[in-house]
């Protein structure tokens, strides 16, 4: 079977014999069929499990409305006007509206950022602020399950009526993004995100999984301990066209979120792979290997107990993260990155731990522009130069009948093993 795969802006070629192929495994990308505009509209009209924001609010009410920084690929300046539209309608004054940035622990934006964020007019009209994770002036409103105390930003806290904005999508180990996400860790202080990143480690913090995953359990907690009165959600495609809107009140709107990025792209694989060739979408997406980890990570949920992975990414930017490479050199093995991280969780040095445990537990070989000592020395990868010497590399590792899995799209496939 030959198969093209996605490496930077182009395609490279692979040829699998048909022996060994056991499926090629694509997302089902829904294609907008309307414009974003009219979905988000509708989502404002027919709310989910609330009234219409105008009937929720009134004259003389403050209302905070949380946005995603920009390390996220919401479409803010789409979400914006018609909340914002809808306040006006309701007699809320713009200077009773305060929007809040989500850094969470991310370096506030610069004020060009914040522009290009929401735009020029909204950035004129209204009081926009981030959240500073350690200088922010941030209260406890409670303490979650696992004894957590939840401090939030008193400016959040302080509003009449507390609106979430944002996108669905899956997550490393909090299961999805979107809802809850834009209070912990989007305007929490940093012990809060500390101590709730830190749950990681455990076996139920993973990409797909909502109901036992003990971070999101605590996200919703501190999500009802800070409140919420109204979301609005949306999913987008691979090239970040909106395909779904809903508004209303934050679960319900997380739940028809979720059933359509599971619909797009949770994939069951019949069997368990000895061999998985993952390309991390290319361009933007293998830009570096930083990035394209996530097709790796991905790869390491299905394969079989040291299977091989075949990472295709062309990474002309190197390894991303001076964070992530600092990790590797200071840390030699995943449990002593995790001993780390449990006394000082640091966003980002993550992905190191993510690393170690791939190449801890499966040959990895890597087909990338990259070609530096640190591929094999610090990465701990095998280097070929193109996906059909990797594979012959991984059949002569694996054995001649070798099942292999090709996933182009791998960095947004979420592969499963069917029960």
């Amino acid at each position: 079977m030959h198969i093209e795969l996605p490496y930077g802006k182009g395609t490279v070629p692979l040829d699998v014999p048909d022996k060994n192929l056991l499926e090629i495994a694509l997302p089902k990308e829904y294609i907008p069929s309307r414009e974003p505009e009219l979905m988000i509209q509708e989502a404002m009209q027919h709310p989910l499990g609330t009234g219409r924001l105008s009937a929720i609010v009134g004259p003389g009410e403050t209302v905070a409305i949380v946005i995603d920084d920009y390390t996220r690929p919401c479409p803010t300046k789409t979400l914006l006007p018609p909340v914002l539209d809808e306040l006006k309608k309701a007699g809320v004054n713009d200077l009773d509206v305060l929007i809040i940035i989500a850094t969470g622990t991310h370096t506030p934006p610069s004020t060009d950022v914040i522009k290009e964020l929401v735009d020029d007019k909204i950035f004129r009209n209204y009081m926009i602020i981030s959240n500073d994770a350690v200088n922010g002036n941030h209260v406890n409103v409670g303490r979650t399950k696992r004894g957590n105390d939840i401090e939030i930003l008193k400016e959040f806290i302080d509003a009449d009526l507390k609106i979430l904005l944002g996108d669905i999508e899956y997550h490393y180990f909090a299961g999805y993004g979107g809802t809850r996400k834009s209070i912990l860790p989007g305007i929490s202080s940093k012990n809060t995100i500390q101590r709730n990143h830190s749950l990681l480690f455990e076996k139920h913090s993973c990409m797909g999984l909502l109901k036992e995953n003990p971070i999101h359990q605590e996200m919703n907690e501190a999500m009802h301990l800070a409140g919420c009165d109204f979301a609005l959600s949306v999913v987008q495609n691979s090239h970040h066209r909106i395909v779904g809107a809903w508004a209303g009140k934050p679960e319900l709107v997380m739940d028809a979120g979720v059933k359509l990025v599971d619909t797009m792209y949770k994939k069951e694989i019949s069997e368990a792979p000895d061999i998985v060739i993952t390309a991390a979408n290319g361009h933007p997406h293998d830009i570096n290997l930083y990035q394209a980890m996530k097709a790796m990570h991905t790869a390491c949920q299905i394969v079989k107990p040291h299977g091989v992975i075949i990472l295709i990414a062309e990474c002309p930017e190197g390894h991303g993260s001076q964070l992530y490479i600092d990790w590797l050199k200071k840390y030699k093995t995943s449990e002593e990155i995790q001993k780390a991280l449990q006394n000082n969780f640091i966003i980002g040095a993550h992905k190191a731990f993510y690393h170690r445990i791939a190449v801890e537990n499966h040959p990895v070989i890597l087909v990338s522009a990259m070609d530096t000592p640190d591929v094999t020395n610090l990465f701990g990868f095998t280097k070929e130069k193109t996906p059909n010497d990797a594979l012959s590399k991984a059949l002569a590792l694996s054995g001649n009948q070798s099942r292999v899995l090709v996933v182009p799209q791998g960095t947004t496939t979420f592969l499963t093993l069917k029960k």
